[in-house]
């Protein structure tokens, strides 16, 4: 796991304490796909609060940490029966299995493990940009720059989801 001084808003809330040992508690403005509106998060932990915000409600924001430390490309899923719509996104490793918050799986098992969790059939297919990921995810044009930038996600939260890149581009 990365330093704490890379994270200060975490780093003051520990208190000389490390950071997983930390619990923070993250309210959503929409509900994840099983319902929760509200999260106890601890940094780098990756347990099934980390995996229900993280494969089920901010995998872009992941994704992008991903992207911005390791320069992979985007992992797109999506559904394409009965129509088009994306599922999730994590990155491409250079062997070409994907990375996300689960860790590394191929390509296939991402595939089987929508059809078994979800009933959905998908496709993977690579993202090159960050522009690109913005264009598919559907957020406001106004938004664009500051979303790639990082700049549209609070502080903390950004320190949160970079403890995580961080966890598991070093699991590697």
């Amino acid at each position: 796991m990365s330093t704490p001084s890379m994270y200060p808003e975490l780093s003051a809330m520990a208190r000389e304490r490390p950071l997983g040992g930390l619990t923070v508690t993250v309210t959503l403005k929409q509900p994840t796909f099983h319902g929760f509106r509200e999260l106890k998060i601890r940094p780098g932990v990756i347990d099934d609060a980390a995996i229900e915000l993280y494969a089920y409600c901010y995998c872009a924001l992941l994704a992008r940490a991903l992207h911005w430390r390791s320069g992979w490309p985007l992992a797109l899923v999506e559904r394409v029966e009965p129509s088009w719509c994306w599922e999730h996104v994590g990155v491409f490793t250079p062997a070409g299995d994907v990375l996300d918050i689960h860790g590394i799986r191929s390509v296939e098992q991402v595939a089987a493990d929508f059809d078994r969790e979800l009933g959905r059939q998908v496709r993977l297919r690579p993202l090159y940009t960050l522009d690109d990921l913005f264009t598919v995810i559907g957020e406001r044009e106004a938004d664009r720059q500051n979303w790639i930038a990082g700049k549209s996600t609070l502080p903390l939260f950004a320190e949160l989801t970079g403890v995580f890149a961080d966890s598991l581009m070093g699991d590697l």
